[in-house]
């Protein structure tokens, strides 16, 4: 049976020696999350002897065992005990996605399927067309955690205060449908060095902003000729970059 998946903001200790400020055998920690403990007692029941798998976005997982003097969770924390640790999985390459802001339920499934292909970086761009002016952060980070957990990566991207669009980088990429280049044939000239790319709003990005590209010398490449919602373009630059 497949164990869950957690995210932890505590830091996970190493499994040899003894933590000096706790006394308890490093290989033990706490936590005490509230969203978290309501989840392990009273959505799934666990309790003394369940095991999960933890990680806290360094790259590594362990598999844990819960313990507790009383014999359950907790109400306020649970202490776990490491059994393993091991190397997760992590992001074949690293990837930025500079995405403009786009409606709030089109926004969420991007970095949703942004977290599950594996992108490193999100950072939301403030574009002339963009309909929205702000990032819910608190609601943001939730699911570049859960969705971290769910898709079994060992890091959560990080997400970045918008920018404006005038702001961007010189080495982004563009994906437009009036690109220059195929983006199947850009990404088979650069297979495995970070790179950054940029999905624009609902109806595009306007002639200034794709002249101002142009003067820049910023490369624009083309996901093919039929147009793309935002997040669909979102999806398909991802995947090209890092699975295909």
């Amino acid at each position: 049976m497949r164990l869950h998946r957690f995210f932890v903001e505590e830091k996970i200790p190493a499994v040899d020696g003894i933590n000096l400020e706790t006394g308890r055998p490093s290989g033990e920690f706490l936590v005490t999350n509230e969203i978290l403990l309501n989840q392990w007692r009273n959505v799934l029941r666990m309790g003394e002897g369940d095991k999960a798998v933890l990680f806290s976005g360094d790259g590594s997982e362990s598999l844990c065992e819960f313990v507790s003097l009383t014999g359950k969770i907790a109400k306020k924390s649970a202490v776990l005990k490491i059994l393993e640790t091991k190397k997760g999985l992590m992001p074949s390459r690293e990837v930025t996605l500079y995405i403009a802001l786009i409606k709030k339920d089109n926004f969420e499934l991007a970095l949703e399927k942004a977290t599950e292909l594996g992108v490193s970086h999100i950072i939301p761009v403030q574009a002339d067309r963009s309909e929205k002016k702000g990032v819910n952060y608190e609601r943001a980070e939730k699911i570049l955690r859960e969705a971290s957990e769910q898709s079994g990566r060992a890091t959560v991207p990080t997400i970045s205060k918008v920018i404006d669009v005038e702001k961007l980088p010189n080495d982004v990429v563009v994906f437009d449908p009036r690109g220059e280049a195929s983006t199947r044939e850009y990404f088979a000239k650069h297979t495995n060095a970070p790179i950054a790319v940029l999905i624009g709003p609902e109806g595009g990005f306007t002639d200034a902003e794709m002249e101002s590209f142009h003067a820049r010398n910023i490369p624009i490449v083309s996901t093919g000729t039929q147009i793309l919602r935002a997040e669909t373009a979102a999806i398909v630059a991802l995947t090209l970059a890092l699975v295909m």
